[in-house]
């Protein structure tokens, strides 16, 4: 998931606030197993990985089984 403290989640939370403020529809995909990202648009809120999920429901997992709605 890349080098840590080069700035993926403050360029990616920094977009994303932007556009948000602009009124565009945006969606983060958080796959960094720390969920660093997720967990700043999630109010620093505990979640279930995409990875939990799928390992609890197998692979046919919807889109809203593993979304969130967050900033």
């Amino acid at each position: 998931y890349g080098k840590g403290g080069i700035g993926k989640s403050t360029t990616t939370q920094n977009t994303v606030a932007g556009l948000a403020e602009m009124g565009k529809k945006v969606m983060v995909v958080g796959c960094d197993p720390k969920a660093d990202s997720t967990r700043l648009l999630l109010h620093g809120l505990a979640q279930k990985t995409v990875l939990d999920t799928l390992r609890d429901e197998g692979e046919d997992v919807d889109l809203d089984d593993v979304m969130k709605t967050g900033f």
